[in-house]
């Protein structure tokens, strides 16, 4: 492991070795410039430097400082002295084959999912800090989360761009799934909004909490409302009720509720669900939007979401399962009645791990797997292998259905299996087969000479690699 100390205008590396002579400023942007290809990387990785070591000059008062680099679930740089700096680097890439069994269907082909560079962190004992840059895609919202932190124990304050409290599969990490996509419990969540939560994790009760009040208009950089609306309030709390039993078989066991709530606009009324295939695609087996087949809405009373949510860790066996119902109240369509928009998703899944891996549930998430073994040819070890199933089910308000549109279903039901090989703790490959029928046609293709192709199932093989550091 190296370690360098940090010396006004410069870097050394190790102990008694030699200056490297990087100055702050100017030569440091050309020498990162001449070693980084790409101008968003560039950007992204010199600010979150610039930041980091701007406040340490400033906090140090020119004192010479150690610094240890090193790795431990990503790339890290840390002060030598306790409750000091710290910059984590990670980031997460996913690359998919995806093979349709519908000739409908002119989806075949290979995709980048997700290319993503993360930065964590601490200024001081008591301020944490976290960014994440997305750069796949052609959209200028390139920013995912950013967020600073009040560190206390065991209570945190997060002011910035960061997931809404919703969700035991929203809030678990990427490498933490175990099929190619989330289920459709995920497009009734709340994603991430600009906001403040207050939020704690009691893992000697195996409780968390966390509280946040949103904008409520999602990402920052969407399409702004031009009516005035209220914040969202979001909230969940998650229990371990026998988390202290040592190894009891119901040490794993983690049962949880959250919910949001906000005063909408119109502008706000804005949902698609998606299937396993449709994920990464314009294609939809539900929308929702202010243009209804009762023509314009003029106004709306509330957004309100409920989720409930239980998962089992018991050795290498896993059992989860999620519901959440979301409403649209007092929706009023010009010339129309008013109404509400009532839909509802559920998902029970479980998994084994064929190599004798134990699945843990612990601060109110799903952890990833980690194999015993790493990957070895030479040595006869190959890492971990899981095997996963999941029942999936969406039911639409069929009121607010167009059917001459073909663009949403009243129900689905869907059905996967994946096998994942885990070669190393950051790297995934997985197998993901899923069939989801439709109560009603999707239109998907229109042929050069004007006939519609529709789909009442979708059969798709997804194949994906990620690394997650």
């Amino acid at each position: 492991m190296k370690m360098f100390a940090m010396f006004p205008g410069g870097w050394k590396w190790g102990r008694g070795a030699s200056v490297v002579g990087v100055t702050f400023g100017t030569m440091a942007c050309k020498e990162m410039r001449m070693r980084l290809c790409g101008k968003k990387v560039l950007r992204t990785v010199g600010l979150a430097l610039v930041m980091v070591m701007g406040f340490g000059m400033m906090t140090g008062a020119w004192a010479e400082r150690v610094y240890f680099a090193g790795y431990k679930g990503g790339f890290y740089i840390k002060s030598e002295e306790e409750g000091g700096m710290a910059l984590r680097l990670g980031g997460s890439f996913q690359t998919d084959y995806r093979f349709y069994g519908e000739s409908e269907r002119a989806d075949n082909g290979f995709d980048i999912r997700r290319a993503r560079l993360l930065f964590r962190g601490e200024l001081t004992r008591w301020i944490a800090y976290g960014m994440e840059f997305e750069f796949q895609g052609a959209e200028t919202d390139n920013l995912v989360e950013a967020w600073a932190e009040v560190v206390g124990s065991p209570t945190r304050v997060r002011m910035g761009q960061f997931k809404e409290p919703f969700s035991l599969e929203w809030q678990s990490r990427d490498n933490a799934l175990l099929f190619a996509e989330r289920s459709m419990v995920y497009s009734l969540s709340p994603g991430r909004d600009v906001g403040m939560m207050v939020h704690a994790d009691h893992a000697s009760m195996g409780l968390t909490w966390a509280l946040g009040v949103f904008n409520g208009d999602g990402r920052d950089g969407s399409e702004g409302t031009s009516e005035e609306d209220d914040p969202e309030l979001a909230g969940r709390v998650t229990l371990q009720p026998f988390a202290g039993m040592g190894e009891g078989l119901l040490r794993g066991l983690l049962v949880g509720a959250s919910g949001t709530w906000a005063s909408i606009d119109t502008q706000n009324i804005d949902l698609s669900v998606k299937s396993t295939g449709m994920f990464g695609t314009s294609r939809n087996l539900y929308t929702l939007s202010h243009n209804t087949k009762f023509g314009v809405v003029q106004d709306v009373k509330d957004r309100l979401r409920v989720g409930a949510e239980a998962a089992w860790a018991l050795g290498p066996a896993l059992i989860s399962g999620e519901y959440a119902r979301m409403a649209y109240r007092d929706m009023v369509p010009v010339g129309g009645a008013r109404s509400d928009a009532v839909l509802s998703s559920w998902y029970a899944q479980a998994a084994w791990s064929l190599t004798g891996e134990h699945f843990a549930v612990a601060g109110g998430r799903l952890k990833p797997v980690t194999p015993e073994r790493y990957f070895n040819p030479e040595e006869g070890t190959w890492g971990a292998m899981v095997l996963a199933a999941r029942y999936n089910r969406f039911n639409g308000d069929e009121t607010w259905i167009n059917p001459s549109a073909h663009v949403s279903v009243e129900e689905a039901d869907q059905v996967s299996l994946a096998l994942s090989w885990f070669p190393f703790p950051m790297v995934r490959a997985t197998l993901d087969l899923s069939r989801t029928e439709l109560s009603d046609d999707i239109r998907v293709n229109v042929q050069p000479d004007g006939t519609v192709d529709y789909i009442d199932e979708e059969n798709v093989v997804t194949f994906r690699v990620s690394m997650d550091f």
